[in-house]
């Protein structure tokens, strides 16, 4: 009995014992949580779509953070090429762009789209408001001419003394740190802080300890994609060995905080993906974009496997990632770019424009490959028989398929894959008197050169699906109150992509998810008081049920039989 007493009393005298909390990206708030920083609006993630989050938000007056993960700004925007598509008229780009969704197949929205035309026509006012002294120039027109409407596609950059993706940032930053908006470096959000659905907060790693970050009004992610990340790319990437040429803090924690809300995604195999080269101590890919016009790539038997001359080097893994389903392997995985001294000696193998490895880890590729042919990057041979064995093809088989190509460039016509030789010239050219510009040559004067090529991502389109509001949607098409995201994190492109809509979208959606997180009824207090006492309630309750479970049990003991006391 005294055992039975006392078990009694540690039921009623003992505090309730509330679950440790495990690892995971949301976690529920207890009421007493104590705050150690308050904002209206909380940016997670500071490149091109979350800077222009910040800089909308703190426009309509509300007291904003940003928390960055890696030690500098930039994200992908500032490794990028830097264009942006401001279309002439926003009908016309709807009905081009619609038609990128169609040609792909892709799963489109066409709320998101017509929302994204209607923001994106007023990008240039947009830089004017922002400084008149960022200037504008022309970069480039549609990525697909023969589909309706593509004359309305332009696209433009930011003019400055450094690359375009580091122009268009650093002008963004400015009027950031303008507005007297807080910063947070070396900052990683760790979860979303909630309360039932309502996202009233972020959990972040600061200076070595776990602070908690209230958000009144909203929290928008602009992380950007999963391309770092392993089991990302293993689950949502075709291929394999897929690299990276952006940002490395991209590793999915934006879609992973979503996901543990309730997110629904999409665009989750849609990417901008080139392929890239490796140099041993860089920590992304360098990028493949020849300006030499004699090369074939060549899969790991030898033989070429695509038109790698006309193939658009954003979908570049669309083109290598094919399984071999009897082999049980990706033959063109790596892949090899051969080539001869003349193609060396003739242009570079790439440009230096974008890209991390080239913007903010410095390396320049040699414009005749002499520093890569020292290292072993590039591989050297006299032959292409020795060549072969170099890069672990079947010499046959490479001697014949260099030997075909030769034999096509010189009637003109690439019987395997139907790789233009030169530029197919408009009526208007012609007519100007301008020649064709030759686009494939022969590869027949040694030595003979080989370069290693593997996927390597620019970003991906995938994640937390958004409505026209920028706010993120779950897996019934219902916003999760005060959560927002902008930028490649959920992009609304699919798998066919308009070169320099990325960019477009972070400067659109960015001030869209701004705009509407600022202006979001800042409902939390009330909700939080209200909660803090149906918690109170809920707890007491329970502990009552526990101590009448435990009474019952006790007293069902055969010892209390006779006693009257049941």
């Amino acid at each position: 009995m005294t055992n039975r007493r006392s078990f009694l009393k540690s039921l009623i005298t003992a505090p309730v014992a509330l679950a440790p909390i495990s690892h995971s990206f949301a976690q529920e708030i207890d009421p007493n949580l104590k705050w150690d920083k308050e904002a209206d609006v909380i940016v997670v993630g500071f490149g091109g779509a979350g800077a222009a989050a910040a800089i909308a938000s703190a426009q309509e007056g509300a007291k904003t953070l940003v928390l960055e993960k890696m030690p500098r700004g930039g994200g992908n925007t500032a490794c990028a090429g830097g264009g942006f598509i401001i279309p002439k008229n926003a009908d016309d780009a709807f009905v081009y762009l619609k038609e990128t969704f169609t040609l792909s197949d892709s799963d489109l929205e066409e709320g998101l789209v017509r929302a994204f035309c209607n923001e994106a026509v007023k990008t240039k006012e947009y830089f004017e408001s922002l400084d008149k002294s960022i200037q504008l120039r022309k970069a480039g027109n549609a990525n697909f001419p023969q589909l309706p409407c593509s004359e309305t596609i332009v696209k433009y950059a930011v003019k400055g003394p450094k690359t375009g993706g580091m122009n268009l940032f650093n002008a963004l930053k400015n009027v950031v740190e303008k507005q007297r908006t807080e910063i947070w470096y070396n900052a990683p959000a760790a979860k979303l802080l909630k309360k039932d659905n309502v996202i009233v907060g972020v959990q972040v790693r600061k200076d070595g300890k776990d602070l908690n970050v209230k958000a009144n009004r909203g929290v928008i992610l602009t992380t950007g994609g999963y391309e770092y990340d392993h089991e990302s790319l293993q689950n949502y990437c075709q291929g394999t060995k897929v690299a990276g040429l952006g940002n490395p803090g991209n590793a999915g924690d934006g879609m992973k905080m979503a996901q543990a809300v309730g997110a629904k995604l999409w665009h989750m195999n849609a990417y901008s993906c080139p392929l890239g080269m490796t140099v041993p101590g860089l920590k992304t890919k360098v990028l493949w974009y020849p300006l030499t016009t004699g090369y074939v790539w060549v899969d790991q038997d030898g033989k070429r496997f695509t038109n790698e001359g006309d193939l658009d080097f954003h979908s570049a893994l669309y083109g290598v990632n094919k399984f071999d389903a009897v082999g049980h392997r990706y033959p063109a995985i790596p892949c090899y770019a051969v080539f001869d001294e003349q193609a060396r000696l003739a242009a570079p193998l790439t440009h230096q424009r974008f890209g991390y490895a080239t913007v903010i880890e410095g390396y320049k590729w040699d414009k005749d490959c002499a520093k890569e042919i020292e290292a072993g990057i590039v591989k050297k041979a006299a032959t292409l028989k020795e060549l072969a064995s170099l890069i672990n093809v079947p010499p046959k088989n490479l001697e014949r398929t260099i030997s075909q190509w030769n034999t096509d460039v010189k009637n003109g016509s690439d019987t395997n894959f139907g790789r233009r030789m030169k530029k197919v010239l408009t009526e208007k050219e012609k007519q100007a008197g301008i020649e064709a510009r030759v686009l494939s040559t022969p590869i027949e004067k040694g030595p003979y050169y080989a370069v290693e090529l593997v996927p390597a991502l620019l970003n991906t389109q995938g994640g937390p699906k958004r409505n026209v509001n920028g706010q993120v949607l779950n897996a019934l098409d219902e916003p999760i109150p005060h959560l927002f995201c902008a930028g490649e994190l959920g992009s609304i492109w699919g798998t066919i992509y308009q070169g320099s809509s990325n960019i477009a979208e972070c400067l659109v959606f960015g001030r869209i998810a701004g705009r509407q997180a600022a202006q979001t009824k800042n409902s939390y207090v009330p909700v939080c008081q209200l909660s803090k006492g149906i918690y109170l309630f809920k707890q007491k309750f329970h502990f009552l049920i526990r101590l009448l479970k435990a009474i019952r049990r006790i007293t069902d003991q055969d010892s209390f039989k006779g006693t009257g006391l049941k």
